[in-house]
């Protein structure tokens, strides 16, 4: 029996959307989940349906970024990144992401809210600025063994241990001992002048031997990634399309509407119903 399909009908909903209910995940609960705008048809004292929705159906109406959530914070940043907008409809939102002590993108700045943003845009942050380095006169290795295999880097200081970066050496230079261009290592050990690379978080500090004397030779941190967050007068409170229940309250909830996603989607074929979530 299928899990779920990017098709709006109640045999293409999440089966096990009810087990949040006590119910069993089976198609017969599925069914009577889906679409079900009914006071006390699942939960006592509630009104819960499941429903397949899409961009248009999620639309905010004027709606400018009100949030940036950091799902990942990256490394290696000197400074504060800027965020790209792409999507939602909208237009004009700007934002920085702001660089703390460790070389992570620890919150945002939003200097400009935008407007009209039907849907929560997706946004990019800028890359870290990349290390360059001299292969042979940066690098300490050789007879000093692992223990002292260390590059020099005028931001060491932005990393720290754990932390993973990108070693590339430009066309026609020759690698590093020890090191493959391309390829992502973790900081082993750091400090405000060098830094120690390994092959796992974690792992055990990698022997270098020095290269040619030729610079072309950089160590990139990672690229922070996040989360754009969409309000407006007509916002419905639902973060992705794709399936959501939605839960209504009673009492001295009545009227509270929550919208919680199951399961995101880029998109959402078909058209269930146009009651709760119309297409205009």
């Amino acid at each position: 029996m299928s899990q779920w399909k990017n098709d709006d009908s109640a045999a293409n909903s999440v089966l096990w959307a009810g087990t949040g209910f006590n119910l069993a995940p089976n198609s017969s609960n599925r069914t009577a989940l889906f679409g079900n705008v009914t006071a006390d048809a699942i939960v006592s004292g509630l009104t819960v349906g499941q429903f397949g929705v899409d961009t248009t159906e999620i639309g905010v109406g004027s709606g400018g970024v009100i949030q940036i959530i950091v799902t990942n914070a990256g490394s290696g940043y000197t400074s504060n990144s800027t965020v790209t907008f792409t999507g939602g409809g909208g237009s004009s939102a700007a934002a920085t992401g702001t660089a703390n002590n460790t070389g992570k993108i620890g919150g945002s700045n939003i200097s400009n809210a935008g407007s009209s943003y039907e849907t929560n845009p997706s946004i990019t942050f800028a890359a870290p600025t990349a290390n360059t380095f001299n292969a042979n006169s940066a690098v300490t290795g050789g007879t000093g063994g692992g223990a002292n295999s260390t590059i020099a880097l005028g931001s060491a200081g932005a990393f720290v241990a754990g932390d993973p970066v990108t070693y590339t050496v430009a066309t026609g230079n020759t690698a590093v001992g020890g090191l493959t261009s391309g390829t992502k290592y973790y900081i082993q050990f750091a400090n405000s002048t060098v830094v120690a690379l390994a092959t796992t978080s974690g792992g055990s500090r990698i022997t270098l031997t020095k290269g040619l004397t030729e610079t072309g030779h950089t160590l990139q941190g990672d690229t922070a990634t996040g989360a754009a967050v969409v309000g407006g007068g007509s916002n419905k409170g639902i973060a992705h399309a794709g399936w959501v229940v939605r839960t209504v309250g009673s009492g001295n909830r009545a009227g509270r509407v929550q919208y919680e996603t199951l399961v995101a989607m880029g998109s959402m074929s078909g058209d269930g119903e146009d009651s709760v979530l119309p297409d205009s």
